[in-house]
This record gives C-alpha cells, structure tokens and sequence, in this order.
C-alpha cells in the first residue's frame, strides 16, 4: 500500500542519516567549535584554541575528555531520523511516482532540484529542534567559544526551551536550518540523481555500490560548497543567547546575521570552519547516500535508488 511504502521510505532514509551521523559527529563537533572561536571579532583579535581539524579535536579531547568528541551524538542522531527521514522518504516517494523524471524515465535535473529543495525544508524545518539542542551540546566546553548555554542533554534542553515560551521557542532559528537544507538537498539529490544515471548510462563494467560510492562524492563536493555560508550562519544563530521576549541578543535573523558575520569578520567569516565542513558533510553525505541506496536494495519491496 501507499502508506506501508511510505513509513518504509522514511524509516530507510532515517537509518541511514542516523548511521552516517555516528562516524561524523566528532567533525560536526569540531567544525562547530571553528565556526564560534572569534564570533564578530576581526581577524586577529581573538585567541585561536582551535586550529586545524586534528589539532581541533585533539584540543577537545585534552580539554573535556575523550568523550567530548561525541558531544551531541544523541540529538545529532534524532535530527538525522527525522530530517533524513522526512528528506529522502518524501523525496524517493516522488521519485517513485515518476515526478522527477521525463518519459523514459530518466531524471531531470530542474526537477529533482525543486522536489530536493522541497523535501529538504520540510525535514529541515520539522528536525529544527533538535539541531538547535545539538548545535549548543557541542559548543559547551571548559575551553569555550560562543555563547554556553549549559545544557545536560537533550531532554533538559527540549524542557528549557518549551519553559522559554512554549511551542514555538522550539522552532528558534527554524528559518536559518530551512534554508540551509533546502539549499544542501536540492543541490545533493540532484546530483547524486544525475550522476549516478550518468555513470550508468556510460556502461562502466563496475558494481552498483561503486558507482553509488561515484556519484555521492560528486554530490559531497557539490553540497559542501553551496553548503558552507549557511552552515556557519546556522550555528551561530542556534547558539545565541536570547532575551526575555524570545528574540536574539546578537542576531534578529539571516539576513542580520549574514551583514554582520561580513561587516567585521569579511567573506571569509562565513567560511569559518570550511575543511571542518568538507570533512564532516563529505563522509557525511556518501555514507547516508551509499547506505540510503543499499538498504533499498535489501529491504523487501526495495527498488534500485537510481
């Protein structure tokens, strides 16, 4: 039925973020620490704890422990269930009702990026939440930057935000993380669509989980670089601290916070943290596309994901 093919498209799509968000949570750590360390400071005027992605989580870990290079594994794994859920469930169901492709059943690029985008900002906005408890998780350091927000985990930050205001304090800085995934999955999925029917229609003699692996580092290349600007913007709207009234102390929205990321730190503000970035959506991207791919292979009533 519709709906048993449904709930399987986004269960696939939940497991298989979920998975990936194991092996790259300690980059997400460290890419969040780079893109706080010197917040609205001008170049130079701010200590560097963190330097490169090694010596970052080698600071970590001397800092606050081993452990500290997981922080926010768990509300990093529930945002991937829903958001990869909702994302690449909605977006496999269109695939599969034959919206995204011409009459011989081949993908077409506008398409899969205006249903990529579509199905990105649904995920991203309803997973909201819990990126925004796991941005502040992993800002919290003896050796801090940004804003510390002293959370215990991701139950007392869902209980401190609802006593904030309610519902909606739930939903703070939705706008910035609708609009980076809307960005990051139209460009992913359209690639990956395009690149693996390429690969295919060029006849390599290779396996289809080589060619899935093809097409998925095409689209991690593709995805880091759109995805970048938004990424930091994301993380230093989410950690801000905010007043009484619900709004940002530092920043009222994107548009303020993209003026004055540039303003004082220049363009290069919002590619703080970059090869962070690369490192972490890299693996990121071809682990839950590869796995995404290869558990609708093996599921019953599974077709190919191409």
């Amino acid at each position: 039925s519709k709906t048993r093919s449904a709930v399987r498209e986004c269960c696939i799509g939940g497991l298989a973020g979920s998975l990936a968000c194991i092996v790259t949570n300690p980059l997400e750590v460290a890419k969040t620490r780079k893109q706080l360390q010197g917040e609205l400071l001008p170049p130079g005027a701010y200590a560097r704890h963190y330097g490169g992605v090694l010596s970052t989580l080698a600071t970590i870990a001397r800092a606050d422990g081993a452990l500290a290079i997981q922080r926010g594994l768990a509300p990093g794994m529930a945002y991937q269930v829903v958001m990869n859920g909702i994302r690449l469930g909605a977006y496999q169901l269109l695939d599969n009702s034959g919206l995204s492709r011409d009459d011989e059943g081949r993908p077409v690029a506008w398409r899969c990026v205006v249903f990529g985008a579509a199905c990105g900002a649904l995920g991203g906005f309803a997973a909201s939440p819990l990126y925004l408890i796991k941005t502040r998780l992993q800002a919290q350091s003896s050796l801090a930057v940004g804003h510390q927000h002293h959370l215990r985990g991701t139950w007392h930050g869902l209980v401190s935000l609802w006593s904030q205001g309610g519902l909606l304090s739930m939903w703070k800085g939705s706008t910035v993380q609708t609009a980076r995934v809307m960005v990051g999955s139209s460009v992913q999925l359209a690639t990956f669509s395009v690149a693996l029917r390429k690969l295919e229609d060029a006849g390599l003699s290779v396996s289809p989980l080589l060619m899935q692996f093809l097409a998925s580092c095409l689209s991690a290349l593709a995805v880091t670089s759109a995805m970048s600007p938004l990424d930091t913007l994301s993380t230093r709207i989410y950690n801000q601290p905010y007043g009484p009234d619900g709004r940002g102390l530092v920043y009222s929205g994107l548009l303020d916070a993209l003026v004055k990321v540039v303003r004082v730190e220049g363009l290069t503000g919002l590619y703080k943290g970059a090869m962070a970035v690369f490192l972490r959506l890299g693996p990121h991207t071809v682990l839950s596309l590869v796995i995404w791919a290869r558990l609708r292979h093996l599921l019953p009533e599974a077709s190919p994901a191409g």
